[in-house]
């Protein structure tokens, strides 16, 4: 009786452990735009970019672009420019990447505090890319953890804002 019993439990566990599959994800990766339909000069509308990306902004190689915006000038402001890159490299595979073709459109990368955030979705690391001459600046923000990793890439045409933390 007593194996009965215990063999009655087991089954009943297991129908129990099968029916116990993990919750659907809360959130779902937005479909993105490929970086070459930016870099080509498409609008992508899906992702908010209503006017083609500035010409002189030096974009990554590739990653898939989930949001972005063209912002006029705002003075004292120049222009801006943002995009949200769900990137499929490390962050450092990332920032090495990065970094050369920065420094082959005539930007200095270098990494600066991270900003101050309300605990959510909070920045891992982020640059502050001077150009040489022409005084554009490139701010580089890395967001996410191993299995969703992102690069936010905020554009200023001169005067641009110096961001210190």
């Amino acid at each position: 009786m007593r194996a009965l019993a215990t063999l009655v439990g087991l089954v009943g566990a297991a129908a129990l452990c099968a029916c116990n599959q993990p919750p659907a994800p809360i959130w779902r990766l937005p479909k993105g735009v490929p970086m070459s339909d930016i870099a080509a000069g498409k609008v992508a509308p899906q992702v908010g970019l209503g006017a083609p990306f500035p010409d002189w902004a030096p974009l990554p190689e590739r990653g898939d672009v989930i949001g972005a915006e063209v912002v006029a000038p705002q003075p004292p402001y120049g222009a801006a420019a943002v995009l949200m890159v769900h990137i499929d490299e490390s962050f450092p595979g990332f920032v090495a990447a990065y970094r050369v073709r920065l420094a082959a459109r005539g930007f200095d990368l270098r990494q600066t505090h991270i900003p101050p955030n309300l605990g959510i979705d909070a920045a891992v690391a982020a640059y502050e890319a001077d150009e040489r001459q022409g005084g554009h600046i490139v701010y580089v923000t890395l967001r996410g953890t191993p299995a969703a990793r992102f690069a936010q890439l905020t554009f200023w045409a001169p005067p641009a804002p110096r961001i210190m933390y």
